[in-house]
């Protein structure tokens, strides 16, 4: 693999200590850190003796694997022991939670993490047979908050750095924290702890037991964080307690403008405001190998001034136009049809469609009602889920949503039973490559609701030899549907296809969804206006901008992806002069295709 050592490259390989890189879009961040951890190593090895080695961290299984297979490549060698490349979430369990988590007082039983909100439901709920009907109740400990626990979901509770959170939102009445604290305790007490929970857990921990934390120190005096503007004010708050237990060499590496997990407590603004501390080293990557200059100008409209310029670097310009397309219900298919034939004339083989959220994806490809839901239990939409997540590789997501209907099916509602049976089968190589095998052969989603429940429910009970028959039962009333004709109808029509023969294939996908990822070709598209959880020309700023928005910080990540063809899609409301000022100093083509 041939590494191009620039200066800005040859900076961030030479220096040690406390590090923020500020790596631009397509700067080659990951081949950087890739190049720099064989260095790392050996420091290590003559600082601090053999038994000690760096930790790289990232968010994601498949992050951490991509850093690996650089790593194979580059370096001709695997990384190995004393050296760690694992999630934030795998390292704080791993070194953190599992060995000590007796010495967080509220947690009574070797824990567990589960995310999914219907699991940890569960928990809190009592079946209790009455007239010869069961019914549910909470449990003892929280009967007093009955009518809060049917408003708030106890599973969305979360604790902070110094505040309950519901949904991700401070809780400041007296009467909902002491709500707060009861779930959040009785979950810990029953050996559920949700990521975020492991990581406060974590926090804790090191806080109250300094010597944890110098050991970990000591085990690792190098420590890598990538994608650090996604870290969260308790990840922040770990990181600076291994500082104060003498971590001397800690590198925070990511993009500010980059930052699109809001919804998952990410502050990028920690991030940035780190930056303008004294006793960090802040280094840019500005030089872009990704995009040519067109695209980057366009999407440098959105980016916080605290970033420096970014410069296309070593890309060749084809010279195709920026496009926006005016749309609405009646052309998104001719809009599509059009992309993909530029495309094809340009020899971009690998394209994307991206809209911001699911539910407008759906919209996008002909799903007329996104909430319209046709069975009463989770388990199908579940597997749905853990299809798409296993066509698109991120299997450490599809095979939990796997692990969770089993649970179900297995196990039953008793919560000690069920978190032993995921400690059971999480890292069981048996169990997982059956769910891999189970993944393969579920049911094409052409197939009617009906249909595909049968034979889905078949294979489960075929293949995971259940000695009961499992069933997705339907309801039996929706307002402005007849079920019973609902039940004829093909499960892509709602849910999408993974079929790409289908005219409803899953051509479109979220901006999450593309993440890091590198395309020849994007086409983006926006709503009317910036209200909710939509993204618009509105999020385009008329003067500079220190803090960006989400909305902001989504197109940018959309556009970054493409190499050579950059598209957008406004609605047809939108004034041509309205679009051109807000674009104004990009070269954009405006079609209107058959409205």
């Amino acid at each position: 693999m041939e590494y191009e050592v620039t200066p800005q490259r040859q900076a961030y390989l030479d220096v040690r200590g406390y590090t923020i890189l500020t790596a631009c879009p397509g700067s080659g961040k990951t081949t950087s850190i890739v190049k720099k951890l064989l260095v790392v190593s050996r420091f290590c090895r003559e600082q601090y003796g053999a038994h000690t080695g760096f930790a790289c961290l990232s968010f994601t299984n498949k992050a951490c694997a991509e850093l690996k297979q650089k790593y194979r490549v580059m370096h001709d060698e695997r990384l190995t022991f004393p050296n760690e490349v694992l999630t934030i979430d795998s390292f704080i369990m791993q070194y953190v939670v599992l060995p000590f988590w007796y010495l967080c007082d509220a947690c009574k039983k070797k824990p567990i993490v589960v995310n999914e909100e219907d699991i940890l439901d569960h928990i809190y709920y009592n079946n209790v047979q009455i007239a010869g009907k069961w019914q549910r109740y909470p449990v003892m400990e929280l009967r007093k908050y009955s009518k809060k626990m049917y408003s708030k979901k106890p599973s969305l509770v979360s604790i902070d750095k110094t505040a309950f959170k519901w949904n991700h939102k401070v809780v400041t009445d007296a009467n909902e924290k002491s709500y707060c604290r009861a779930a959040i305790l009785y979950r810990l007490s029953k050996g559920y702890i949700t990521s975020s929970d492991a990581l406060w857990m974590a926090c804790y921990i090191l806080e109250h037991h300094q010597n944890i934390a110098k050991a970990l120190v000591t085990r690792f005096p190098y420590i890598i964080v990538d994608e650090a503007q996604d870290n969260s004010e308790l990840h922040f708050e770990f990181f600076k307690l291994l500082k104060a237990a003498g971590l001397r060499n800690l590198e925070l590496v990511g993009d500010i403008c980059q930052s699109i997990y809001g919804f998952n407590s990410a502050k990028p603004e920690l991030l940035q405001a780190l930056m303008a501390e004294g006793g960090w080293n802040v280094l840019p990557m500005s030089e872009c190998r990704r995009s040519n200059q067109r695209i980057i100008n366009l999407y440098s409209k959105l980016k916080s001034n605290d970033v420096p310029a970014i410069t296309s670097h070593g890309v060749e310009d084809k010279g195709i136009p920026i496009i926006v397309y005016k749309y609405d219900d009646g052309n998104v298919r001719d809009i599509i049809q059009d992309f993909y034939q530029v495309c094809e004339s340009n020899e971009l083989s690998s394209r994307i469609i991206l809209a911001r959220g699911v539910n407008k994806c759906k919209k996008l490809a002909g799903v007329k009602d996104v909430k319209f839901r046709y069975w009463k239990s989770e388990e199908p939409y579940m597997l749905i889920d853990a299809v798409f997540a296993f066509e698109a590789e991120d299997m450490d997501y599809a095979f939990r949503k796997v692990r969770m209907v089993l649970l179900g099916l297995i196990v039953g509602d008793n919560p000690e039973e069920r978190r032993k049976f995921i400690h059971e089968i999480e890292h069981d190589i048996e169990w997982n490559t059956r769910i891999f095998g189970f993944l393969k052969q579920i049911p094409s989603f052409s197939l009617s609701f009906k249909e595909w429940a049968d034979q889905t429910c078949a294979l489960l009970k075929e293949y995971w030899a259940l000695d009961n028959d499992p069933a997705f039962v339907p309801y039996q009333r929706q307002t402005g549907y007849r079920m019973r004709e609902m039940a004829d109808v093909p499960v892509e029509r709602f849910h999408q296809s993974k079929d790409k023969g289908s005219e409803f294939h899953k051509c479109i996908d979220t901006i999450h969804a593309v993440k890091g990822a590198t395309l020849d070709a994007v086409l983006l598209f926006l709503s009317s206006d910036s209200r909710g959880q939509n993204i618009s020309l509105n999020d385009f700023p008329q003067n500079p901008v220190r803090v960006m928005s989400e909305g902001q910080r989504m197109i940018y990540v959309a556009c970054s992806r493409a190499t050579q063809f950059l598209a957008l899609a406004i609605p047809k409301s939108i004034a041509d002069e309205d679009i051109r000022r807000t674009l104004a100093g990009v070269d954009i083509d405006i079609r209107n295709i058959n409205m």
